[in-house]
């Protein structure tokens, strides 16, 4: 019965690129729901990625196609952290000015702006903040000092900040000196927390902390959602934007 409902929601979903001109609320409302049935039917974790994967993409086809719609702004913003590069840039590119002129999505096309300037391929740009101590850290005192430099850019509240941090320090224990460098700039409002952070993880790299006010790193790098990670090399240049494990370890072996 499980397969069966997967099997008609993927006929359902292919469904999607051959309409246009539609209720666009109503149809990605269906597909939603459809969405959340299957999920709840499917028997592993692939299954749930690939229906999830199912949901973005045909949410893209129905936006591709509907961008005018009155509910196109509405779904563009709920979806948008879903989509990949390649998906909002295709977005923005037929969005229509007034739909760029209002508030939520002028914010969210200034964040993918700055994700475009800080891709892979692009020269770092520098931030600046307070360390454990008090003392200014510039991420320009560490590009050069080591092959490659990870900023992590993460919070205290965070649950996948959190679960990332052992798969850091043992990729880092295991780089040979002079490999790699990390920097863990923390979003965090509430310095208590932060350091509290520091004491229960013990992370053997530099660690700074915006305040919101005078250092606000993570505005540089349009980050909107943490963790974000950017690899940089001893030249300057980002490498990667939130590699994954495999992926950084491939990198730093020279694969």
């Amino acid at each position: 019965m499980k397969k069966r409902i997967l099997i008609v929601l993927a006929a359902a979903l292919t469904l999607v690129g051959c309409q246009k001109k539609v209720d666009l609320k109503a149809v990605w409302s269906d597909l939603y729901d459809r969405t959340e049935v299957a999920f709840e039917a499917a028997e592993t974790p692939a299954e749930q990625e690939a229906l999830l994967q199912n949901l973005i993409d045909s949410s893209y086809v129905l936006l591709n196609e509907n961008i005018e719609s009155p509910f196109a702004d509405t779904l563009f913003a709920n979806m948008y952290y879903m989509f990949d590069q390649e998906q909002k840039a295709a977005l923005f590119e037929q969005m229509p000015e007034q739909s760029l002129e209002k508030e939520d999505i002028a914010v969210l096309y200034k964040s993918f702006l700055l994700e475009q300037a800080t891709s892979a391929g692009k020269m770092y740009t520098d931030i600046v903040a307070l360390t454990p101590e008090g003392k200014e850290l510039a991420l320009s005192e560490l590009v050069g000092g080591t092959e490659y430099v990870l900023v992590d850019f993460w919070a205290s509240w965070c649950g996948p900040c959190r679960r990332l941090i052992p798969v850091l320090k043992e990729i880092y224990a295991g780089q040979p000196k002079g490999k790699l460098q990390i920097l863990s700039c923390s979003v965090d409002r509430d310095e208590a927390a932060w350091r509290k952070a520091l004491k229960d993880e013990q992370m053997a790299w530099p660690q700074i902390r915006e305040d919101g006010e005078q250092y606000n790193g993570s505005d540089a790098y349009g980050v909107t959602a943490i963790p974000t990670t950017i690899l940089i090399d001893r030249e300057g240049h980002i490498i990667a934007r939130n590699p994954d494990e495999a992926q950084l370890e491939a990198i730093l072996v020279g694969e």
